[in-house]
């Protein structure tokens, strides 16, 4: 992933739910690096209940069966 400037407001800081990782969430300025990530509906319906908040690309990319 791409060094990222958090200082910017848009940019939130997160803590990946899966695997602890820290990383920049752009979802409030539309340019997530997670929205580059294909996942069934099924799959996203199973992560929705079980994490309360945002994955990290590596491991959205391990959930989905694609390599990173």
């Amino acid at each position: 992933m791409s060094e990222l400037d958090f200082s910017k407001s848009e940019i939130v800081q997160k803590s990946c739910q899966r695997c602890g990782k820290i990383f920049g969430c752009g979802a409030a300025l539309n340019s997530c690096e997670c929205f580059s990530v294909n996942l069934s509906p099924e799959i996203l319906k199973q992560l929705q209940t079980i994490y309360g908040d945002c994955l990290c690309v590596p491991c959205l990319k391990h959930l989905s069966g694609k390599p990173n």
